[in-house]
């Protein structure tokens, strides 16, 4: 979990400096919150659950139909319905969303999600599907998550 937190934490400020020329003293560190809370929780915990435990037990296997099958539940199962939702739940908290009422928090998520989920689904389909069943086909389970985090470095580059 600490080193999902540190990743999506680096990746955002590199793409705030480099990226979009932020010195450090300008960067938006409710951004980066966002992206270390979810890299941290989500990314460190929820996803190794998925993808060395649950997946395992649904769709047992490394075939090429077996990973074809975990792929599909991970990119048209958890993405759609738990990954983008919870990254922008968590965006709501810390934009403060949610402490304006629960009404708040789930119209900040509706709207995102109304707004962004297509684009976002059909970008992270062009890099992620390829690479899950690349990670579910070749990684071992205990080597998924670094495999992962790896590809996730360059994923969190390039949403944030």
């Amino acid at each position: 979990a600490t080193s999902a937190a540190v990743k999506t934490t680096a990746a955002d400020v590199l793409v705030q400096t480099a990226v979009e020329g932020r010195s450090l003293e300008t960067l938006d560190l409710r951004r980066t919150a966002v992206f270390t809370l979810f890299g941290g929780g989500w990314m460190g915990f929820g996803q190794y659950y998925l993808y060395c435990r649950l997946f395992e037990r649904l769709v047992p296997g490394t075939t090429a139909l077996a990973s074809a099958g975990k792929a599909a539940l991970d990119q048209l199962v958890h993405v759609p319905l738990l990954y983008f939702p919870l990254f922008y739940s968590i965006d709501a908290l810390l934009q403060g969303a949610w402490a304006r009422g629960v009404a708040c928090g789930v119209e900040h998520v509706q709207h995102r999600l109304r707004t962004e989920l297509k684009e976002s689904l059909y970008a992270n389909w062009s890099l992620w599907l390829p690479a899950s069943f690349v990670g579910f086909r070749l990684v071992p389970p205990h080597w998924r998550i670094p495999y992962v985090s790896a590809v996730s470095m360059v994923w969190t580059t390039w949403w944030s």
